[in-house]
């Protein structure tokens, strides 16, 4: 079995209809999930991003009266009552002074062909029970640049399941060549679980095409099919908290207690929601190598507050229940935003008697916004730097520029000139507190998670946190958001 999960953990097709679909779906909360068009409506009505709306087109009096010329470039073409991604077309532009668009793979769709295509989805051919269906041209999702890079021509999009108001479980899709840059796993794209305490991608697997049996995975460790594969472990999903307040309030709106919200994000609008899903197919445990049996027994009954409370009984529940694996897979090290740092002073030195008198525990604040990592003032004339202090505030640095070009030329002044410390080994500019400022540049031999290692720290003001470590010395890290107070 995966990890440590027992069979028991597992839910089938029988036992999700028969114990969470049914008795908590009801018949107009599925109705609504079945129907993308109100399902829009509901979302709007709720300020919930979805990708716009152009055009509805609900028989072929309609679809011969349609003037293509009305639409942009680029646009999504999909029943309104559509499964497993059935029908979908993902248009990326038009074909220069034709009716002709563009498709994922490169080629070209005519007018005429798409005119088919519509009908065929008028005609029930996509849509459950094959009964006559609508057409919803809608607005394409433009690729989130971070994610774009491990996506062959599509969106990726994620997958959260949600029951009583906690997400229980995450996957992201991964279009492929395979897939023909849709993210349909079925196609061949590729499935990734997602922690759900921090938004870090763990296992990824992909419908294995030689297999004699149907629904079968293999495991993967990185992209297919680009210039460059790329690693899939180890991932941070952009927005993370905010997707899971949406996961939970689109849960809330639609009156599903067991659902699967579908959420892309945007580079312009940042997380859309696709549609609902009140029978949320189960592969998503492969991705995560985990149950959602015992996971959705640990959240039955349970009295949810708030959105904000559920998001927090599914971190203090599953976050971070993989770390270790995090760790393994992508070779990186979990830190949490106030992680717990050991300082040594200027003045350590190894192998002596009383080791620990030169060194002190403390916690650091994660701040990826800051390149190069901070100390404050008063930390560091505590650890011994307080002469080197005095001999910056001697060559009376003025307390602010009017630009950064004048911080610059100061700078580089003061290079000219150095000698004045040898424990400066230069000066940074930087804003802080509204201003333009040149700060001292020290090294500070620091122990994080383990691993001794100096870090070049800025001088600053005290301020809330005496330690900061910038994103030049968390390369080799992942960030657990799970953990920020603890």
């Amino acid at each position: 079995m995966w990890g440590n999960s027992r069979f028991s953990d597992i839910l089938g097709l029988n036992r999700r209809n028969q114990e969470y679909v049914r008795p908590f779906n009801p018949p107009s909360a599925k109705r609504l999930a079945d129907n993308k068009i109100s399902t829009k409506k509901m979302l709007a009505r709720e300020g919930i991003n979805a990708p716009e709306v152009y055009k509805i087109i609900k028989n072929r009096k309609q679809l011969a009266f349609l003037d293509w010329e009305s639409l942009p470039k680029g646009f999504v073409v999909k029943p309104n009552q559509g499964t497993g991604g059935n029908g979908i077309l993902v248009l990326y532009g038009k074909k220069k002074g034709e009716l002709a668009w563009i498709r994922p793979g490169g080629g070209y769709i005519t007018k005429k062909d798409l005119i088919l295509h519509i009908e065929n989805i008028l005609e029930g051919q996509f849509s459950m029970g094959e009964r006559s269906d609508i057409a919803i041209i809608e607005e394409r999702v433009k690729n989130d640049p971070f994610l774009k890079q491990y996506s062959y021509k599509g969106v990726p999009d994620l997958r959260i399941i949600c029951f009583n108001q906690v997400p229980i479980m995450a996957m992201m899709r991964i279009p492929t060549k395979r897939s023909n840059g849709t993210a349909n796993l079925h196609s061949g794209a590729i499935c990734t679980g997602i922690d759900i305490g921090t938004g870090i991608t763990t296992y990824s697997m992909q419908m294995n095409s030689k297999s004699l049996f149907s629904d079968t995975y293999e495991m993967i460790d990185s992209t297919q099919d680009l210039k460059i594969n790329k690693k899939l472990s180890g991932i941070q999903i952009p927005n993370w908290d905010n997707i899971l307040e949406i996961a939970v309030r689109c849960q809330k709106a639609s009156k599903l207690g067991y659902v699967g919200v579908d959420i892309a994000i945007d580079a312009e609008k940042g997380p859309v929601v696709f549609e609902l899903n009140a029978r949320p197919g189960l592969g998503i445990q492969v991705a995560n190598q985990a149950g959602l049996r015992w996971r959705l027994e640990k959240v039955k009954g349970v009295q949810v507050k708030s959105i904000k409370h559920g998001i927090r009984v599914a971190k203090n529940l599953f976050g971070g229940e993989i770390e270790g694996s995090i760790e393994a897979i992508s070779g990186r090290k979990v830190v949490n935003i106030n992680e717990k740092v050991t300082l040594f002073y200027k003045s350590y030195k190894a192998n002596t008697k009383d080791e620990n008198k030169g060194r002190e525990v403390t916690r650091a604040f994660v701040d990826t916004g800051n390149l190069t990592s901070r100390i404050s003032r008063s930390y560091a004339s505590r650890i011994g730097y307080f002469e080197t202090l005095k001999r910056f505030e001697y060559i009376k640095c003025p307390k602010q520029f009017e630009s950064f070009k004048d911080a610059q030329s100061y700078i580089d002044e003061y290079s000219k000139n150095s000698g004045t410390d040898v424990n400066i080994i230069r000066l940074a500019k930087l804003f802080e507190d509204g201003k333009i400022v040149v700060r001292p540049v020290i090294i500070v031999k620091i122990k994080i998670s383990g691993e001794i290692k100096d870090v070049e720290m800025i001088i600053t003001d005290d301020t809330t946190h005496s330690i900061v470590l910038g994103r030049s010395d968390l390369k080799d890290y992942l960030i657990d958001t799970s953990k920020t107070f603890k």
